[in-house]
Formats: C-alpha cells, sequence, structure tokens
C-alpha cells in the first residue's frame, strides 16, 4: 500500500523544485534510506552572481512524514570598482573647418574649427596645438570642460590640405592623461584665408 503522506508531499517538493528551476536555483532533496527522492535538480550560475536554496525535509517518523523546508543561501555580487583619477570623458570635433572659395559674386565663406571636451578627476586642463615635443599646455591652460575656436589658414595651392594636431591633457588628480585630434580642411583657392 502506498505512503499517502509522502505521496502529498511530493507534489509540494515538485512545486518548489520547478519554482527553483526557474529562479536559477539549485535545489537538493534528501529522503530517509529506502525512499526515492522525488525532485529533479537544476542549477544556473554567473561569473558575477551566485544564488541557490537547498530544499530538506525536516526530521519526522521513519516513513518520512516530516515538513518540506526550504533553507535560502546568501547570494553575492562582484561589482566592479569605479574608476579613480584624471578621465578625459570626451574631445571632438562639433564643427569641422572649410577653407572658403568662389568669387566676390559667388563665395562660399569659410568655417573655423571647434572643438568640444569634458575631463573629471582632474585640477584642471592643458590643450597644446601642433607641438611635436608633447608638451602640454603650450597653447594654454584650459577648463575642465568646454569649447575652443580655431581659425585654419588655408595658405597654399588649391587641393593643398591644410592639418593640424590639437592634444588635451590632464592636469593634477594622478596621472597625466592626454588625447589628440588632427584635423584637415582642404584648400580651395590659392591664398584665401578663413574669414
Amino acid at each position: 500500500m502506498p505512503n499517502t503522506k509522502l505521496s502529498a508531499t511530493v507534489p509540494a517538493v515538485l512545486a518548489l523544485a520547478t519554482a527553483a528551476a526557474l529562479t536559477g536555483c539549485t535545489v537538493t532533496v534528501q529522503s530517509p534510506a529506502g525512499e526515492p527522492a522525488p525532485a529533479p535538480s537544476s542549477s544556473s550560475s554567473s561569473s558575477s552572481s551566485s544564488s541557490a536554496s537547498h530544499v530538506t525535509k525536516k526530521s519526522g517518523d521513519s516513513r518520512g512524514t516530516g515538513d518540506v523546508e526550504v533553507t535560502p543561501v546568501v547570494e553575492t555580487k562582484h561589482t566592479a570598482k569605479p574608476a579613480t583619477g584624471p578621465r578625459i570623458v570626451s574631445f571632438k570635433v562639433v564643427q569641422k573647418p572649410r577653407c572658403p572659395e568662389g568669387t566676390d559674386v559667388y563665395r562660399t565663406e569659410g568655417a573655423p574649427l571647434i572643438i568640444k571636451w569634458k575631463i573629471t578627476g582632474a585640477h584642471s586642463a592643458a590643450l597644446s596645438v601642433d607641438d611635436p615635443t608633447g608638451t602640454p599646455g603650450t597653447y594654454g591652460p584650459v577648463g575642465l570642460h568646454g569649447t575652443q575656436e580655431f581659425t585654419f589658414s588655408c595658405a597654399g595651392e588649391p587641393g593643398h590640405k591644410e592639418t593640424h594636431t590639437y592634444a588635451l591633457y590632464t592636469v593634477g588628480g594622478g596621472k597625466q592623461r592626454h588625447k589628440t585630434l588632427t584635423v584637415s580642411a582642404t584648400v580651395r583657392e590659392t591664398g584665401i584665408p578663413v574669414t
């Protein structure tokens, strides 16, 4: 004759095991000697977190008529430490330079270069222009965020590319960081400067 109390416990254990499997928990069912373990097992893990639940029967009589108990395991998560020290969040061209062209009647005006930047974690910043030595601040000190406009000379023969290099440096607050931008504009007509 089947054990009716154990049979009534099996659906509850199966329900707990199914719920645990859907939430990524590990389930283990222990039963007294001579009785089969009714619950399936499923496990899931990741490199950043882990969690588990352990399902056991409370001690009852030798026929396994005790209640089912769920014991949670502490969940641990590993999070990356936030970056510290100076950081150049952005350094980009917001307006490309353009050399002027055309006649006095049909003329296309030139456009200056405009760059923009943002720095965090530093005391201040410095900007250099066309400096082959890599010396910070040959153009001058600048704020931690801002914009700067530069005029291109547009000298030379038509088709020549006028090129300039801009370097942004962090000052203070930790290890110095820097980024560079190289920007070009094509000369359209001989010796016409940007206005």
